[in-house]
């Protein structure tokens, strides 16, 4: 375990090269009122990582995401980047809301990483986006609003 994000992991979410990982979610993971945890499925569109140890993350200002992720001051990022899963541990703060997104900080607590060795970890979460070029344009203007 580590407290600094591995290369592999901070240069897939550097912000660069979104069109190309744009099938590629990942879990956020908050708790709820009754302390359960709450999965949302996010984007490289939604998280910045600012360096080895901090994290930006965009969530939608009405969702139940946002509103546990600044009651609960505490997120987990899930990925997979073949052939190895991350579990990120975060201390979360409140940054401010712009532009319907609320802007959380992740203050990096643990790296868990994980690799079978009886298995080959293949693929993440993947998915398919229904308005490829509109959605990549948004997501650069959320990257705007998470590196300011």
């Amino acid at each position: 375990m580590s407290s600094s994000l591995p290369e592999q992991v901070q240069a897939f979410l550097d912000g660069s090269d979104l069109d190309q990982k744009k099938e590629m979610a990942m879990y956020f993971v908050t708790l709820d009122n009754e302390g359960f945890p709450y999965k949302a499925m996010i984007s490289v569109g939604e998280v910045v990582a600012l360096d080895e140890t901090t994290l930006r993350i965009a969530l939608w200002e009405h969702s139940k995401s946002a509103s546990f992720t600044k009651q609960s001051k505490k997120a987990a990022l899930f990925l997979v980047l073949p052939p190895t899963a991350y579990d990120l541990q975060l201390t979360v703060t409140y940054v401010r809301t712009e532009a319907g997104q609320v802007i959380f900080e992740g203050a990096l607590k643990q790296v868990k990483v994980d690799e079978a060795p009886y298995a080959t970890i293949v693929s993440s979460v993947q998915c398919r986006l229904k308005e490829e070029h509109q959605t990549v344009q948004q997501w650069s203007m959320k990257h705007k609003l998470l590196k300011k």
